[in-house]
This record gives C-alpha cells, sequence and structure tokens, in this order.
C-alpha cells in the first residue's frame, strides 16, 4: 500500500531511548493463524501478505527491557478486540531482532489506544520505550 507512511523514529534522551514507527493495520490473531482440519496452527495468506508490506528493521536498535505502546488506527468501524492487534506487530518485533523476546523479563508493560478510523492510511504506530 503506498498510501501507508512506515518509518522509523529513534529519540535518544538522556534517561531513555525510544523508537517510533509505523506498520500497516494488521490482521487479527484470529486471522492470522486460522486451524487446519488436523488442529494444527498455520500462517494465512493475509499474515503473510501483511509481512511483506511491513519494512526491513535491520540497523535499528535492539531493547533489553522496555515497555510497548500501540495506536491503532482501524480501517473501519467494525468492533474490534484491540488486545487481538498486539501478537502480530510484537512478533515482528522480535523476528526483526528489535527485541530479543516478548516475555515478561524483556516487555515490562504494553498498552493500546485507539486512534479512531482511518480508511485511506489504516495502521499501527508503536512507541518502545527502553527501562534502564
Amino acid at each position: 500500500m503506498d498510501s501507508i507512511k512506515i518509518g522509523i523514529d529513534m529519540a535518544k534522551g538522556k534517561d531513555m531511548t525510544a523508537l517510533k514507527l509505523c506498520l500497516p493495520f494488521c490482521p487479527s490473531l484470529n486471522m492470522a493463524y486460522p486451524s487446519t482440519k488436523t488442529g494444527r496452527r498455520v500462517k494465512s495468506k493475509r499474515f503473510k501478505d501483511w509481512l511483506k508490506e511491513c519494512p526491513d528493521l535491520s540497523g535499528s536498535p535492539s531493547f533489553k527491557k522496555c515497555t510497548v505502546s500501540y495506536l491503532f488506527f482501524f480501517p473501519d468501524d467494525r468492533v474490534r478486540d484491540g488486545q487481538s492487534f498486539m501478537k502480530l506487530p510484537l512478533d515482528y518485533l522480535v523476528d526483526q531482532g528489535i527485541l530479543e523476546d516478548d516475555n515478561r523479563r524483556i516487555v515490562k508493560g504494553e498498552q493500546w489506544f485507539d486512534g479512531g478510523i482511518d480508511r485511506k492510511n489504516p495502521r499501527i504506530e508503536i512507541t518502545i520505550k527502553e527501562i534502564l
């Protein structure tokens, strides 16, 4: 999608490092991993397509301890469970080396906010703040 501004912005203060990035709006967790007839969960086509749209974050800083905030700009006004949209971006940050893992020893807190509806540019704005 050309209309999505994807990128990163680093802020380094005296006591904290923060990374802000923008990802395309992702499928929900239920839509990303449908179950097969055997009960196995596999990556859906929608999930694979979303991964292709996400930027390469190599060369970005990594975080040992942090908090992660998500600001969701939804594509439409359907009722959605915000928590089901946090897992895929977090796993993506681990895959890209921004986070070593997404366990509680590294990610000390997560929160999400509703940024409203943006039909032309649905996205996830993520802020990662280092904890020293």
